[in-house]
């Protein structure tokens, strides 16, 4: 347990880290990833839904990953695209579990419709929700470009050339289209149903191309136009309607999706495997027999218009598959004693399971230990009572081995509740297989108990191994996607008889590199070599350092033999920095229950004041970090800093380290300044702000944290919590008044030139909601603040604002051809043309370097910019802001502000869950 760091998005969900427990964040690079507390839900009955109750978090294991992994496979989409719609297909409907069947029927009226069909429920049904429809991905163009002949290119650096996973449309469709909706009467949910039942109309419909809801079609339709098929299944009529809703020219943008369309219908000709949007390839999958794993590789694919043209993006992903079951998953659990339900709860909600006899996927909302294989449910289409063992050995001739096994439940979505999908679907865990390595099965506390079953860091390096891809090798896989399509000759006819092609390389790309960043330390500078500078802070002192006073440190009394040796080197290390650290007043506990650091911190804290709190755990346990930071961050107002007995241990040269980093992170959440980059005005306020996610209690913890002096180097923070869970914050306006008011005092009573915003977290669509609320809010504090101030003696203060968003989760790579094959480009790689958009204010930039796998580039999308900054400023600025976050002695992925409102509203959200004392708001206490 300790301080230890993550980085990037601070996301609740399942996406990610669980607390800050592993270890300590000093020896660590930050990270990417947030996970948001366990809950579970009593059991539903008859579908109706619970109440929530929490989960008290339990101990974790962080293994000792790569710092400098590069990207790995993620199955993710181009953040260029809208992500698309989630289907829910017909739930207990036994005619499209097992695919869908049809014959055309030739009408003029309406057919009888003899139902929706056998529905297998008791107010709950048995399969079929989890498959997610592919409708193609909307494009979300949101024009953030000042003007059409906006120059958004930058001119300082050394040119370097690139190539990118990019093939240029050297040949698009020339015809138009028209666009029809089409309804299915029965509703028929699955898309692959739906398609069977309209290709049976073929003769009639002509050359079409049909997305689960949209036709499109160069032939005009008779209208009205209703055509009948038959269900093999269950032989019932389905009507289908075709209503033409538009014309498409080639100059659309809807066009877009046409061609996407006609992708896809490609892609599903290699023999890929469609996983809810993305298209694997299992015939190469990579086999782990050690640790029951199996890695499919598989692609991205989008089409979009990009600076000069069309461009098709091609990304290299992979799916991890368990062999395990979830009943496997579970009868760990019970071997390794403890709270059972509780210890089932933490492990299995959020997680994505696959049904093995129609291989669809589902997320385990609830496990409902009321029922098992051998209770009952009412099947529809036989209008009777069913237990599942019945149904699942009729219809998929499968026996059931462990009859008295919990159920799964997953619940309907809003958009299933919508269709009138609105009861829990129930699962057998037997016929459930685990799917994906999710980010919690790296981190949490469930791997340390079951260490001897997952042999954990043994299985993150064998997965980083095929997942990780190198240049060379991303490449080689690139072009062998071009290959695959150019071979086939069903592909080549389909493509030709569109009039689409592809060039056969990647494109290539004019980047820059720009100048390195010169650290300041003490009365010393150097460059920054490769984004690293930590052999060089031990040898200078800081910026600005501060004082130290009283500080306590509360560890158990076992370990206070090893505790003394690891504070001495502490003062060391701090004393050749200039940060001077005196012995601390050390409380022995007899025990290290939760109970017992929260006493004694209460008791002693009670007494007299502190600078710090130090506490050593003997190993890491999330409900005792949070309770020490609860108390100490929201009812004291103390920095604290937290490390497990496993971190001050070990060989002297590893210890060193350590205790150098912990050093660092005490001094800067005391206000110290460890180093400093060169930036571009002292008059500037830098924002970062980022959300972290708590789906399960359907909150929302919005972080801010702005810069209150010239270097960027100190901030103010605040936090609210937002009871909609939503993404975009009503409260910009009560956090910027706030940091401006600190600014107004900090700096002789002016106010900031400019503001610059960097914001996390907002998809394309977000934008105008964005501008709408958020940016808007900004310019209302503002007001605010020349009017409470009477700022120039007018009280008017309307300084130029800038708008930033940054992206980390894109599928855009880059590669530097300068050698014998493809590799990394190198940190400060600017790439603004080409592949950015002709709509947008956008950059990529590549801040750190990576020795494993293929770097990933940061978008910044300058969605709103008063400030006359030019392109080469903003990109100067952002690289130099991943210089500045002072838990890691070297570059980020993100600025310096952002990776700051990350960790505040991770340690909120996931332990503190109440506002911090006020006290702390100066002062990055959250590191």
């Amino acid at each position: 347990m300790s301080d230890q760091d993550s980085r990037g998005r601070a996301r609740g969900r399942s996406r990610g880290l669980r607390g800050d427990s592993a270890s300590d964040d000093s020896v660590r690079r930050p990270r990417e990833h947030g996970t948001a507390p366990y809950t579970t839900q009593p059991p539903h009955h008859a579908g109706r839904a619970g109440s929530r109750e929490h989960i008290p978090e339990e101990p974790e294991q962080r293994p000792s990953s790569q710092p400098r992994s590069g990207s790995g496979g993620r199955a993710s989409s181009f953040t260029r695209e809208a992500p698309q719609e989630r289907s829910v297909v017909p739930h207990g409907r036994a005619s499209f579990h097992g695919g869908a069947a049809a014959q055309p029927q030739a009408s003029t009226s309406r057919a009888p419709a003899p139902g929706a069909g056998p529905s297998i429920r008791e107010g709950a049904t048995v399969g079929g929700r989890g498959a997610s429809r592919f409708r193609e991905q909307r494009e979300s163009v949101i024009v953030t470009r000042p003007s059409a002949d906006f120059d958004k290119l930058g001119r300082i650096g050394q040119h370097v050339p690139l190539t990118s996973n990019y093939f240029e449309l050297i040949k698009r469709p020339d015809m138009h289209l028209l666009q029809y909706r089409v309804d299915f009467t029965p509703d028929v949910d699955h898309i692959g149903a739906r398609k069977a039942l309209i290709r049976v109309h073929e003769a009639t419909l002509g050359k079409y191309l049909f997305d689960g809801t949209l036709l499109y079609n160069i032939n005009r339709l008779p209208q009205p136009l209703e055509l009948f098929s038959k269900r093999l299944s269950d032989n019932s009529d389905v009507a289908i309607s075709f209503r033409l809703v538009g014309e498409i020219h080639k100059e659309d943008a809807t066009y877009t999706t046409v061609m996407n369309i006609i992708l896809r219908r490609c892609l599903g000709m290699l023999n890929l495997t469609l996983w809810k949007r993305d298209y694997y390839d299992p015939a190469s999958a990579t086999e782990i027999p050690q640790h029951f794993l199996n890695i499919w590789p598989g692609y991205v694919t989008t089409i979009r218009h990009h600076e000069e043209g069309f461009l098709l993006g091609v990304e290299i992903i992979h799916r991890v598959l368990r062999r395990d079951t979830a009943l496997d998953v579970m009868n760990k659990i019970r071997q390794a004693g403890g709270d059972f339900q509780a210890m089932c709860s933490a492990e299995m909600l959020g997680k994505i399971v696959m049904t093995h006899y129609n291989k669809r996927t589902y997320r385990i909302d609830d496990l409902d230990y009321t029922k098992n294989p051998q209770s009952t449910f009412h099947l529809r289409k036989e209008d009777r009572d069913i237990s599942y063992l019945e149904y699942y050995k009729k219809r998929y001739n499968i026996d059931v081995r462990q009859p008295t096994q919990p159920l799964l439940v997953s619940r309907p979505t809003r958009r299933d509740a919508n269709r009138g999908d609105d009861q829990p679907i129930y699962l057998i865990p037997e016929l459930c297989g685990m799917t994906g390595l999710t980010d919690d099965q790296k981190y949490e506390w469930f791997v340390v108990l079951l260490i001897f079953y997952l042999k954990n860091f043994g299985l993150m390096r064998d997965v980083g191994n095929i997942t990780r891809v190198t240049p060379d090798k991303r490449v080689e896989s690139l072009m062998k996607f071009r290959r695959r399509l150019a071979d086939n000759p069903d592909i080549q006819k389909e493509l030709q008889s569109w009039g689409l092609d592809f060039a056969a390389n990647v494109v290539r790309i004019d980047a820059r590199i720009i100048p390195p960043q010169t650290i300041q330390q003490g009365g010393n500078s150097f460059p920054t070599q490769e984004g690293d500078w930590s052999r060089n802070i031990q040898r200078s002192r800081m910026c600005v350092s501060v004082e130290l006073r009283d500080w306590i440190l509360f560890t158990p009394a076992q370990m206070s033999h090893e505790v003394r040796p690891f504070v001495e080197m502490i003062q060391n290390v701090g004393r050749s920095q200039g940060f001077d650290v005196p012995d601390p007043i050390v409380v022995q506990m007899q025990a290290d229950r939760t109970s017992n650091y929260v006493d004694a911190i209460r008791s002693e804290c009670s007494r007299r004041e502190f600078s710090l709190i130090f506490c050593v755990l003997r190993s890491a346990r999330a409900d005792t970090y949070s309770s020490i930071k609860k108390l100490t961050c929201a009812e004291f107002g103390i920095p604290s800093q937290v490390i497990t007995g496993r971190n001050i241990k070990g060989v002297q040269g590893k210890l060193m380290s350590i205790a150098t980093k912990v050093m660092i992170q005490i001094a800067s959440k005391l206000g110290a300044e460890p180093w400093r980059v060169l930036v571009p005005s002292t008059k500037w306020m830098v924002i970062g702000y980022d959300t972290y996610h708590d789906a399960r209690q359907r909150k929302a913890v919005g972080a801010f944290v702005a810069s209150i002096n010239p270097s960027f180097s100190r901030y103010y923070s605040s936090v609210k919590i937002h009871e909609n869970n939503e993404e975009i914050s009503p409260s910009f306006k009560d956090h910027l008044f706030g940091a401006l008011k600190a600014f107004y005092i900090v700096n002789e009573k002016t106010l900031p030139g400019a503001i610059i915003v960097y914001r996390d977290g907002v998809g394309a669509g977000d934008i105008p909601r964005l501008k709408d609320t958020e940016i808007a809010a900004l310019k209302d504090a503002c007001s605010e603040a020349g009017t409470r101030t009477n700022y120039m003696g007018n009280g008017i203060y309307n300084p130029p604002i800038a708008f930033i968003v940054v992206s980390k989760r894109i599928n855009t790579r880059f590669f530097n051809m300068d050698g014998r094959c493809p590799s990394n480009p190198v940190c400060g790689t600017v790439v603004d043309n080409k592949v950015t958009l002709q709509e947008r204010f956008d950059f990529f930039l590549v801040s750190q370097k990576v020795t494993q796998g293929t770097v990933s580039p940061t978008s910044y999308n300058i969605v709103e910019d008063q400030t006359g900054i030019t392109p080469d400023i903003h990109q100067r600025l952002a690289y130099a802001l991943t210089h500045l976050y002072y838990n890691w002695p070297g570059t980020l992925r993100i600025p310096a502000p952002i990776q700051y409102a990350h960790k505040l509203a991770y340690l909120v959200g996931e332990s503190i869950m109440q506002q911090p004392h006020d006290s702390l708001s100066k002062l990055p206490y959250y590191l």
